[in-house]
C-alpha cells in the first residue's frame, strides 16, 4: 500500500472559512456586512441582542425577520415599548443593503457552516410578533379613544 499520491492526480482544494464578501453562515456570495438587533424587556430591565458579520440575500432576510419578530413579541412588556419603532426602522434601513444583492450563489472551497442559504421563511406580517403588535396597537387606540371620549362626555 502506497502513500505516495498517482502521477498526474491533482489533490482536492483545502477548504477555507468564509471571507469577507462572503456570507458567514453559508459561504456564499455575494454578501454585504450588515448588523440586526432586537430587544427584549420586562418591566424595567431590558436587553439587546445584535447579530453582525457578512450575509448574503436570503441569510439576512431571515435574520433580519427573525430579529424583527422577536422585537415585536418581547419587547411590549416594559421600558422596551418606547424603542420598538426605533429598532425596527433602524434595521429596516440595514435590510435595504440585504435586498439589493444579487441571489445568493455557493463558492466554490468555502467551508462555510450552512450548506445552503437560509430560508427567509414566512414574510414579517404573517409571524406572530406582528400579528401580536396589530392587536396591542388595536387595543391601546381603542383604551384611549374610549378614554377620551368617556372624558368629553364628563364634561
Amino acid at each position: 500500500m502506497s502513500t505516495m499520491p498517482t502521477p498526474g492526480a491533482v489533490p482536492p482544494p483545502a477548504l477555507r472559512p468564509p471571507a469577507d464578501g462572503e456570507c458567514q453562515f453559508c459561504g456564499s456570495h455575494p454578501a454585504a456586512h450588515v448588523s440586526f438587533q432586537s430587544m427584549t424587556s420586562i418591566v424595567i430591565l431590558y436587553v439587546v441582542s445584535a447579530q453582525r458579520g457578512w450575509m448574503c440575500r436570503n441569510c439576512g432576510l431571515s435574520l433580519y425577520r427573525h430579529h424583527a419578530n422577536k422585537t415585536m413579541l418581547a419587547a411590549w412588556w416594559g421600558v422596551g415599548i418606547i424603542g420598538i419603532p426605533i429598532f425596527l426602522g433602524i434595521d429596516r434601513l440595514r435590510l435595504r443593503r440585504i435586498l439589493r444583492l444579487a441571489p445568493p450563489q455557493p463558492t466554490p472551497g468555502v467551508a462555510a457552516s450552512l450548506p445552503a442559504p437560509l430560508d427567509p421563511g414566512k414574510p414579517l406580517i404573517q409571524r406572530p410578533g406582528a400579528i401580536l403588535s396589530i392587536v396591542l396597537v388595536t387595543v391601546l387606540v381603542l383604551v384611549i379613544g374610549c378614554g377620551a371620549l368617556a372624558f368629553g362626555a364628563s364634561e
